[in-house]
């Protein structure tokens, strides 16, 4: 069990993860998002405010201090999978991943041999545009991602 806190990381709450319940979505913070933290703190929703603990959170054995979401530039879960396969999964709290904290990512998914899906919200005529996924990992993920594109993962422009 982490003995970390949130502190001044509001990156989740931001808009850079999505849920259709608190309408965040890239670029759409929650309504109840304040520059002090959460407005709501003690009567938020249990799924998906209570639920949701990033990678930082969870594992302070694990994960490094400076890989906070507020300090690296992403919210990094490792509780995740994608197509049965247990996965990194990496938002960014902005346009894209800062290079040091996705090079950090990219050597983690090695030294823990866990494929890497990390997204970007690149940013057109001023505004978010759909997000785009990159997976990163060994010969049988690559396999798996090229023989599992659907329409969802076609970015339309």
């Amino acid at each position: 069990m982490s003995n970390r806190n949130c502190g001044p990381c509001t990156a989740c709450c931001e808009g850079w993860l999505v849920s259709e319940k608190m309408q965040l979505k890239p670029g759409s913070a929650c309504k109840h998002c304040t520059h002090a933290g959460c407005g709501i703190y003690e009567d938020r929703p249990e799924v998906p405010c209570i639920r949701f603990r990033c990678a930082w959170l969870k594992e302070d054995d694990t994960i490094p201090e400076d890989m906070r979401p507020n300090l690296c530039g992403a919210i990094v879960m490792l509780d995740r999978r994608w197509k049965g396969i247990k996965v990194i999964t990496a938002v960014p709290t902005g346009e894209e991943i800062p290079p040091k904290t996705l090079e950090w990512l990219r050597a983690f998914a090695i030294r823990t041999s866990t494929p890497l899906i990390f997204a970007q919200n690149p940013i057109r005529e001023g505004k978010f545009a759909a997000t785009t996924k990159t997976g990163f990992g060994p010969p049988a993920f690559v396999k798996a991602v090229k023989e599992a594109i659907g329409p969802e993962d076609i970015v339309k422009f």
